[in-house]
């Protein structure tokens, strides 16, 4: 069990399998709960100060999100994947950003369309001091912003359950990346351009161009909007 869940502040009286559940799914996002790692009723509930019956229908609930596996006899864990999930991952990251590039472009409000610009500066500031870790973080708030600006109810929940992969496998931001990451918030630059332009084929082939890879696959050779 992870020394991190010592420095989590008391959970709340009220909704505890939610909150556990929240707490869960953003410690696997965030790569603080590895994938593979086994993830015990018993010792979470006591590292949690709760019972064991929320933080039984908060694994219940990630395992039904995709973020948990839980195996006969044994018990549940982080969500590990084969190589023909990294496929597949791939395949759906491409086809969710498509989707949100054709519903978002000419609809960005002004509110949303100063946060995009605001984090493609951020990711300007950090490339120039090669702070990829930070970085990495704005990339993926970008997409999800991206994603949530659909207007699509449905689009972040899909979003919510292959982030966890697409950090896991590098197939966004990738950290291993030695190419210019300042030409990376450039792409970013056009995606947003290509959502104020309005034309939702254009926005959609953008998007599916720049989610076509990973960075290391540009680096070989790829399409210059691979990310």
């Amino acid at each position: 069990m992870p020394d991190a869940l010592d420095a989590v502040p008391e959970i709340r009286r009220g909704l505890l399998s939610d909150q556990i559940y929240d707490l869960l799914k953003q410690m696997i996002k965030g790569g603080t709960l590895a994938p593979g790692e086994q993830l015990v009723e018993s010792g979470l509930a006591k590292k949690l100060q709760v019972s064991q019956a929320p933080v039984r229908e908060a694994l219940k609930r990630l395992t039904h999100d995709g973020l948990v596996s839980h195996v006969r006899h044994q018990g549940s864990f982080v969500a590990t994947y084969s190589d023909e999930e990294i496929e597949q991952a791939r395949v759906a990251r491409a086809e969710l950003e498509t989707l949100a590039g054709r519903l978002t472009a000419g609809r960005l409000s002004s509110e949303t369309r100063e946060h995009l610009s605001g984090l493609i500066a951020q990711m300007h500031d950090a490339a120039a001091v090669r702070e990829l870790g930070r970085f990495r973080e704005l990339d993926f708030t970008f997409h999800r912003a991206v994603i949530e600006a659909s207007r699509n109810v449905y689009l972040p929940r899909m979003w919510d359950i292959i982030e966890p992969s697409l950090r896991s496998l590098h197939l966004l931001g990738d950290p291993d990346f030695v190419g210019d990451w300042g030409m990376v918030a450039d792409w970013h630059d056009e995606l947003l351009a290509v959502l104020d332009a309005g034309d939702p084929d254009e926005a959609a082939a953008l998007f599916r161009a720049h989610a076509a890879g990973t960075l290391r696959d540009m680096v070989a050779g790829a399409p210059d909007h691979v990310d």
